[in-house]
């Protein structure tokens, strides 16, 4: 009997615990951002990935895109990680 409760008890917190899995499909009009680091002499030229123009950065470039949550932040983490923090995108929802 106790065996049982303990795996009802398991089963509800599996169920009620379940993260979302980042499916949305839904696709949104974003306006992208394109920031460069600034090259100083004192230190390696980084931006952050969350908010580049927070940081010294150099504006390089808008454009509008089509993209889901999931796409959005896969681009972000893919120019800045394959630009070495040099290159960062800002994205904004734009309202259709």
């Amino acid at each position: 009997m106790l065996r049982n409760f303990f795996l009802a008890l398991i089963l509800i917190l599996e169920l009620g615990c379940k993260k979302n899995n980042g499916d949305d499909v839904t696709v949104y009009k974003w306006k992208r951002d394109l920031y460069r680091a600034v090259v100083t002499n004192e230190g390696p030229a980084v931006l952050t990935s969350s908010n580049p123009k927070l940081n010294k950065s150099i504006y390089v470039d808008t454009d509008f895109v089509l993209l889901t949550e999931a796409q959005k932040s896969k681009q972000q983490d893919s120019i800045f990680n394959a630009s070495a923090r040099m290159l960062a995108y800002k994205y904004e929802k734009v309202n259709r």
